[in-house]
């Protein structure tokens, strides 16, 4: 198992090529390749660079050459005490030691430094090492930049989230209210449709309405009580006393008659007619059969009044007539060859009439 710090591989040795010869590495401190860049040259071969006159300075190592072709003399060293003490070559792929301390990093000519980083581009000569650690830091560098872009869209993507779901919950909250609100609307027109159909006082009109009951008998109503959610009523009683009909019951529920002949009682045997009201009731009882009325029976002080349409769809002999709209006038029926006879007074629903029953004759069937 290796368990070596990455950048701690040894120096390569070289390669075979197809030919045979072997390619050795470059050793430190030797001519730089015609490909290698300027900066990689510098760092990793460590040549030195250009003087001013154009020239490439010399390779360490070697004694320069002057015009004339004579070795140049090589410069004295500095007599200076401990000007060369402490100083060792580097082996290869190590750092480069200095008085046995630690070089100090270039930072970037321009830009800014970071503690422990390596800056080739500065023209300091660096080992093999360093420049590959000064690539491997890029590496990392580079790596800690994706993840903080992904952790800031991640970020992002989550912010947009909430607040798309504040949208839809605020726009749920939203139709829900004017649901409500609508819904209590129709809830609240329904109630008072009901109510004043069913519940509500008498329309008032604003002029009065005279009733002429036969020749003589004659009265006015005002307008909340001749009418009762826009119907048209009459009061029954007055006009049952001018009919000479008995009256039987009690006050919620009252029993008009109509004798079967003059000289006949009121109970008689059974053949006469009678209408039964019940107060508050939009049905009639009319000789045992159920009738609708265009509106309820009304009990006004200790009359019955029920809607004028009753008198002219259920009885007959009595004629309604109307001479203005706030005048109208009731009499029985004259009899057209004779004006002073009057038809007889009836209801046009009679009783229903139980079915005979049928009887088995066994010799039909022969």
């Amino acid at each position: 198992m290796n368990n070596k710090p990455y950048g701690s591989r040894p120096a390569p040795r070289g390669y075979v090529n197809a030919d045979g010869t072997v390619n050795r590495p470059k050793k430190q401190g030797g001519p730089p390749p015609e490909n290698a860049a300027q900066h990689k040259a510098r760092a990793v071969y460590g040549a030195p660079p250009k003087s001013p006159g154009g020239r490439p300075a010399p390779a360490p190592g070697r004694r320069p050459v002057s015009p004339a072709g004579t070795p140049a003399r090589r410069p004295a060293q500095s007599s200076r005490p401990g000007a060369n003490s402490g100083q060792r070559r580097p082996a290869p792929g190590q750092r480069p030691v200095q008085g046995g301390q630690r070089r100090p990093n270039q930072s970037p000519p321009g830009g800014r430094s970071r503690s422990g980083w390596i800056y080739p581009e500065t023209g300091a000569p660096q080992t093999r090492s360093d420049f590959e650690r000064y690539y491997r830091q890029r590496r990392q560098a580079e790596i800690q930049r994706a993840r903080q872009r992904q952790e800031a869209a991640r970020r992002e993507a989550l912010r947009k989230k909430k607040l798309r779901r504040k949208k839809r919950a605020a726009q749920a909250r939203g139709i829900l209210l004017r649901f409500s609100i609508v819904f209590l609307l129709v809830c609240g027109v329904a109630a008072w449709t009901y109510f004043s159909l069913f519940y509500g006082d008498s329309k008032e009109k604003s002029s009065a309405v005279t009733y002429t009951m036969g020749k003589e008998d004659s009265f006015k109503a005002d307008g909340a009580t001749a009418y009762y959610n826009g119907i048209l009523y009459v009061d029954f009683t007055r006009l049952a006393s001018l009919l000479d009909m008995p009256v039987a019951g009690s006050i919620h529920y009252m029993r008009f008659i109509i004798p079967s002949d003059e000289e006949g009682d009121s109970a008689g045997d059974g053949t006469e007619e009678s209408v039964l009201f019940t107060v508050g009731s939009f049905t009639a009882n009319i000789n045992g059969v159920n009738v609708n009325m265009t509106g309820p029976c009304r009990l006004v002080d200790t009359a019955i009044w029920v809607p004028l349409s009753f008198v002219e769809h259920y009885m007959a002999g009595v004629t309604v007539e109307y001479k203005k709209t706030d005048e109208i006038s009731l009499f029985q029926t004259p009899v057209e060859e004779d004006k002073e006879k009057v038809e007889p007074l009836s209801f046009r629903v009679k009783a229903q009439a139980p079915i005979a029953p049928v009887v088995y004759d066994p010799e039909s069937q022969e």
